[in-house]
């Protein structure tokens, strides 16, 4: 199987039809849709009061391995009437529950989306898919082998802004992409040096995944996203939105054939993964890079340039802008041609997941476009970690240097 057939089998694999009777049985007389959050940090509250904001949408069950975030999203999120627990099986066996939002660290998302799987739930899985490029071709087949919906957190594809911005592009306003740049910039505040746990945490429940077992380290578990162990840092993060869209609109969704990456950690000190890194892609068409630092804010926020044969396109919060070719002698920047105001809310990710949840139809990011979106960042590491040139098979299963 190729790239292309890869993402192609997405539209036969997902269209499947609930015959009445399994419509009742999982949404209920009322299309209601009763929900469990595996993960109660701030992220997964965030997107539950996304979730909460749709009628017919009730979570009945919270889950985290530090007991302090159920009582918190019990009290912040109006559900003080849901089941804790710190064990996610439990949110899994509850028969009533008909999807669930996962919003662990990385290094849960694939044992954690199998168990969905096999106990019948769809899923709201947060990005990045996975933890590694074989994990995620793991992740792929099991979620095709069922009838469920499983959408990756992955916002953009569901925004009017870079929807309206990719219709550009398909329109040839720009003309051939030739070099497509992504670029974050913050100025992060340092590593704590004395976390403090509030209750109890089972910290052996939450490296379970882990080949390496540490001692009790609560820095690791606040900052988690900051060691291996758990995460594919800064790179996967990030990178998972914006290589997402230069693929989306660039490579037909599909992930790079090689990168090289380079990066250090010089203002989040104690993190394994570099905090500053800069990595280039080779495509079939054209070259693109992804470039981040956390210690500088410079045009604060995120950035994606698509830079074509007859224009250029910039994408960021604040919406989207295209400038004509050739750029002005002057170097000053020119009024855009085409002009979008809006950013990238959670909102209609949420909307177009439930929908498919009800109509059973495929969603804007399922676990092939999560999978392709994450394998170039997992790619840049590669490269970082063994100072090498990393490359993707065709099939986007395998890795080598």
């Amino acid at each position: 199987m190729n790239r292309r057939d890869f993402i192609a089998g997405v539209g036969a694999a997902g269209a499947t039809v609930l015959t009445a009777r399994a419509w009742s049985r999982v949404l209920g007389a009322n299309d209601r849709i009763a929900m469990g959050l595996i993960g109660a940090g701030g992220r997964g509250r965030g997107v539950m009061r996304s979730f909460q904001r749709y009628p017919g949408v009730e979570f009945i069950a919270i889950s985290d391995v530090y007991e302090p975030n159920i009582g918190e999203t019990q009290r912040t999120n109006s559900c003080e009437s849901c089941k804790g627990t710190i064990d996610y099986r439990e949110v899994l066996d509850n028969k009533d529950i008909n999807a669930v939002l996962i919003a662990t660290p990385d290094h849960w998302h694939a044992p954690m989306l199998l168990d969905a799987l096999s106990a019948g739930k769809d899923v709201y899985l947060e990005k990045p898919m996975s933890h590694s490029i074989e994990q995620g071709a793991k992740m792929v087949k099991a979620t095709r082998a069922t009838k469920q919906i499983v959408q990756i957190g992955m916002q953009r594809r569901s925004s009017p802004m870079v929807q309206a911005a990719k219709k550009l592009v398909e329109e040839g306003l720009i003309g051939d992409i030739v070099l497509a740049r992504a670029q974050w910039f913050w100025n992060q505040p340092p590593l704590p040096t004395n976390v403090e746990l509030r209750g109890k945490l089972d910290w052996d429940r939450f490296q379970a995944p882990c080949k390496r077992k540490r001692p009790l380290d609560p820095l690791r578990w606040r900052v988690w996203r900051n060691f291996w162990d758990y995460s594919g840092g800064h790179c996967t993060d990030q990178g998972t939105h914006l290589m997402d869209v230069i693929q989306w609109f660039a490579n037909d969704g599909r992930a790079p054939i090689s990168a090289q990456c380079h990066g250090a950690t010089y203002n989040l000190i104690g993190a394994e993964v570099p905090d500053t890194f800069c990595a280039v892609y080779e495509y079939p068409k054209f070259v693109a890079t992804w470039t981040l630092t956390y210690g500088n804010s410079y045009m604060d926020g995120w950035t994606i340039t698509l830079q074509g044969r007859k224009g250029t396109m910039v994408l960021d919060d604040r919406g989207y802008r295209v400038y004509a070719e050739p750029w002005p002698k002057s170097g000053q920047t020119p009024e855009p041609v085409k002009e979008f105001k809006g950013g990238i809310p959670t909102e209609p990710h949420v909307e177009n997941f439930l929908e498919c949840v009800r109509s059973r139809k495929e969603p804007n990011a399922p676990v092939e476009v999560g999978h392709n979106a994450v394998a170039g960042p997992h790619l840049a590491n590669i490269s970082l970690l063994k100072k090498k040139r990393a490359y993707l098979n065709p099939e986007g299963t395998k890795t080598r240097t």
